[in-house]
């Protein structure tokens, strides 16, 4: 078993690739259309009705474990010496290669997780080998899709089942954004 990678995308121009330890990155795809759209849909539903509170049950369980590199070429390296070490594996790794910001020099190997112990486990791993790649890198886990809630709701790292909005006056900007996502408006 080995790493895949999508469409190869220039990613210096603000594109990500897609990887993941499946040829057709089935578990990917799979995701996008039983996870992804549903949590996005629920969320929308729960905007148009000017919420004071919102019910998070999908974005607590969604980690992404983050490390920022010098290029494309130390990224994959890094896929590199996780496949090396910890292949074969029972489970699908995957995540995305890319940058949001075209100006910046690094690029983020972004990995997703859906439990705790294996973004703990993946984490130190993930760290103890981009320290042989390159002194030069940051690593940090977050929530899944956190850009979308945090204005809402503060920091995920104090977010429950049933969270209050923090902020109510930007609801109708976040409403937007999903919306745009759900239509495939980037």
């Amino acid at each position: 078993m080995e790493f895949y990678v999508g469409n190869r995308r220039d990613i210096n121009k603000g594109y990500w690739m897609s990887f993941e330890n499946h040829p057709r990155l089935e578990q990917t795809k799979r995701n996008i259309y039983a996870r992804c759209l549903p949590c996005l849909e629920k969320l929308y539903q729960q905007l148009k009705e000017n919420p004071v509170r919102l019910v998070l049950e999908e974005p607590l369980n969604c980690w992404k474990i983050v490390v920022v590199l010098k290029g494309l070429d130390e990224c994959l390296d890094l896929l590199q010496a996780y496949q090396d070490e910890k292949f074969p594996l029972q489970r699908t790794v995957r995540g995305r290669i890319g940058t949001n910001d075209k100006k910046n020099l690094n690029v983020a190997v972004i990995f997703q997780v859906h439990d705790e112990k294996e973004r703990d486990e993946m984490l130190a791993d993930l760290e103890r080998m981009a320290k042989e790649i390159t002194p030069a890198f940051s690593i940090f886990y977050e929530r899944g899709c956190q850009d979308l809630y945090v204005s809402l709701c503060g920091s995920w790292s104090e977010w429950e089942r049933v969270t209050p909005i923090k902020n109510p006056h930007l609801v109708s900007t976040v409403k937007e954004k999903v919306g745009k996502l759900l239509r495939g408006e980037y």
